[in-house]
């Protein structure tokens, strides 16, 4: 119940509307300022790298949204939840060295080999998420890094266990086998981890080791092994180097056969070439000799020849001289040769006394004294 005093006086109607209005007003301040801070607490900034996928999750409706492409997402930190997935290839190390690997004990793989032996494998496994599986990753392994353990490890674990445990404790020595059974094993693996969006790019099998007193047992058949490798390395060296003995030897005396065959080869070409050379030099001197006895007697025949053609002509001129000058014909012969003889003659007469008669004719034959004239110088 109010009670009104008398000397109070009363405020006007304004006056009291404002008054009214303010304190609203303050209260309408009051609400935006705690709005305002209530989301300025709430809304997040994340930063998604390229080597990062970003899932933001509804955690009214429990919707995923993957942020496949790098860049920075803001979101309120109420309503939803932010998480990062590594797309990097990430490495699994299970070894003895605790100062290797996400274990800070011993954490090696223990394998029976199929001829019952213990060996502590060191193994490496190199793997990373699918891009275009991420969903699939976060729906069956959750947020965060859980598929890690929940199944890289233990997947890893069990599928080289069984796999390198076929093996023998001989063959762990050989690095080929080892490869072998790593590839083996990886092609396991990925068929195992492929709906979880896990792939498996590598399974390194490093160091192995056994118990101390099989190693000892070990190392001294390696050693017993080793030496008998290195006399039979000896024993096929000595051996080889006398076949090369042998086969140096039967070089040389093939070299030296061949040469010597050779020599003796030039030699018969030489005598043969000789003999042949000497045979056609004879031949050609026969030849040579023959050609020039025959061209001089052919020279004599034919020079006897006619020694007896002119002599049988001279005898015919002979005889028919002979007969020419027999007989009639004969004197008439005389007398035209005399003529001819006189033909060039000059007679003169000369008395040789005082009488008017020629006692004595003389000739003189001009032809003949036109001959003995001495040349004019």
């Amino acid at each position: 119940m109010a009670v009104n005093f008398p000397n109070q006086r009363s405020q006007p109607p304004i006056i009291q509307a404002f008054q009214r209005f303010r304190g609203s007003f303050a209260l309408l301040l009051i609400a935006l300022a705690v709005l305002t801070i209530f989301l300025m607490v709430n809304f997040r900034v994340q930063r998604v790298s390229g080597t990062e996928v970003g899932i933001k999750v509804n955690n009214v409706t429990g919707d995923i949204t993957v942020i496949a492409e790098s860049g920075t997402n803001i979101y309120n930190g109420l309503l939803n939840s932010f998480h990062l997935l590594d797309m990097t290839v990430q490495r699994l190390e299970m070894v003895a060295d605790p100062n290797r690997g996400e274990r800070s004990n011993r954490d090696d793989l223990r394998i029976k080999t199929v001829d019952g032996s213990d060996v502590f494998l060191d193994l490496t496994i190199n793997y990373q998420l699918r891009r275009d599986m991420v969903e699939e990753v976060v729906t069956t392994s959750g947020l965060g890094d859980a598929y890690k353990y929940k199944w890289v490890r233990d997947y890893s674990r069990s599928v080289c266990r069984a796999v390198f445990g076929e093996m023998t404790t001989e063959e762990f020595y050989d690095a080929s086998v080892r490869n072998d059974k790593a590839q083996e094993a990886m092609m396991e693996l990925n068929d195992l981890l492929k709906p979880y969006g896990i792939e498996i790019s590598s399974v390194i099998a490093e160091k192995f080791s056994f118990h101390a007193e099989y190693e000892e047992r070990i190392r001294a058949k390696k050693l017993a092994d080793q030496e008998v490798e290195e006399q039979i390395s000896k024993a096929n060296a000595a051996r080889q180097n006398q076949i090369f003995r042998v086969v140096e030897a039967t070089k040389k005396k093939e070299v030296f056969l061949a040469s010597y065959s050779g020599d003796m080869e030039k030699l018969i070409v030489e005598a043969t070439a000789n003999a042949q050379r000497d045979v056609l030099n004879a031949e050609a001197y026969v030849i040579d000799t023959q050609l020039g006895a025959d061209a001089t007697f052919y020279q004599r025949d034919k020079n006897s020849q006619a020694i007896l053609v002119k002599a049988e002509a001279e005898g015919e001129a002979l005889t028919a001289l002979a007969n020419a000058y027999e007989g009639i014909g004969g004197m008439n012969l005389v007398r035209r040769a005399y003529a001819t003889k006189l033909g060039d003659m000059k007679i003169t007469g000369q008395p040789f006394t005082i009488e008017s008669k020629t006692e004595r004719l003389s000739y003189q034959d001009e032809g003949a004294v036109i001959k003995k004239k001495p040349a004019l110088k």
